[in-house]
């Protein structure tokens, strides 16, 4: 099996732990160039890791013909600069989310990767917990059969707390930072707007989507908290969902579940810390006519940033769909700013 040859570009903390040091281990897949603009950091990085190349300047890599893919973990608020040139150099491609801070930049990243016919990847790890696999994959045999009911309430609940869990081991260069021109306020959204979902999109892009994920389908808002704890949304179908953001907050843990309900039967899903290396924990409660049946299921020793990996190389070998275009990350930032519209 030949490997998918990878370009890697952003060699920071997230870069290295949540990102490259998944896709060192996969066997279909070889990286053979680092990039940062911090060119020690970059050559530090290749050194432990022994990847032959490391780079300042993202042009060596988008004109290698022997890439195959790119992963550029940057800050989103670099892509609008960043992502033009690599999906021009038709590089399969994976970013981190947010896609971008506003939805019409947003649709112009979308539109240039389908223009230039690059499949973009956005990093919504938690589709890829194997306790997201495995509850997606009950949710969809339930929808399909009806066996439990119609779906009635999706809730997702997102506490600030400990996303780091533990991680370490990045090496720093301790070189200083290089500016970089981050995205402006889009035309017609005034600065206070601009921050505002900016701030949103950082902290919960990742529920905004994983709640389409579990339902499925499209939804839009039908509430929004002033307090900013709690919105409701209504799907395409008619499924009431709940989003809590910050109802508490921890310190030690984290303590991310979502609840999806059936007339018949529910699935809670227990996510762990962003960073964490373990999978999340699956409850599945059924009722046929007679009784009710609990189930915990074991899932696989893996994690979601390390599945992933995996998913984002078996993509770019055409193996399976993208998890999540950049067509439908477009959704996400539309949905926040109509969000940010309704509660300020």
């Amino acid at each position: 099996m030949e490997k998918v040859k990878l370009g890697f570009i952003g060699c920071g903390f997230m870069g290295q732990l949540a990102h490259l040091k998944n896709y060192m281990i996969l066997d279909d897949c070889e990286v053979v160039a680092v990039c940062d603009l911090k060119l020690k950091q970059a050559r530090m990085v290749a050194a432990r890791y022994g990847i032959p190349n490391a780079y300042d300047d993202a042009r060596k890599i988008l004109e290698d013909p022997a890439i195959d893919a790119v992963v550029a973990i940057q800050k989103f608020t670099n892509h609008v600069n960043l992502l033009p040139e690599i999906l021009k150099a038709k590089k399969f491609l994976m970013t981190e989310k947010p896609l971008c801070v506003h939805p019409e930049n947003g649709k112009r990243l979308a539109k240039c990767a389908a223009d230039n016919g690059v499949k973009h990847f956005l990093a919504y790890h938690k589709r890829s917990d194997p306790a997201t696999e495995y509850a997606k994959e009950i949710i969809g045999r339930w929808q399909a059969t009806g066996e439990m009911g119609k779906m009635k309430y999706v809730r997702v609940t997102m506490p600030p707390g400990d996303w780091i869990c533990g991680a370490k081991g990045a090496v720093m260069s301790g070189e200083e930072g290089v500016p970089v021109n981050a995205e402006p306020p889009y035309e017609g959204v005034d600065k206070l707007t601009h921050d505002r979902i900016n701030w949103y999109v950082n902290y919960y892009i990742h529920q905004v989507n994983y709640m389409r994920h579990l339902l499925g389908e499209d939804y839009r808002l039908t509430f929004a908290d002033p307090s900013r704890v709690m919105l409701a949304v209504e799907s395409d179908s008619g499924v009431c969902g709940v989003l809590e953001m910050e109802p508490y907050k921890t310190t030690d843990d984290w303590q991310e579940k979502a609840l999806v309900c059936f007339e018949k039967g529910w699935i809670e899903i227990e996510l762990p810390a962003p960073l964490a290396d373990y999978p999340g924990k699956v409850t599945v409660f059924s009722n046929n006519e007679k009784q009710g049946f609990l189930a915990t299921p074991r899932l696989p020793n893996t994690y979601a940033m390390r599945n992933q990996a995996a998913n984002f190389v078996r993509a770019a070998r055409g193996e399976q769909t993208c998890l999540c275009p950049s067509s439908d990350a477009v959704k996400d930032l539309q949905f926040s700013l109509d969000y940010i519209k309704a509660v300020f």
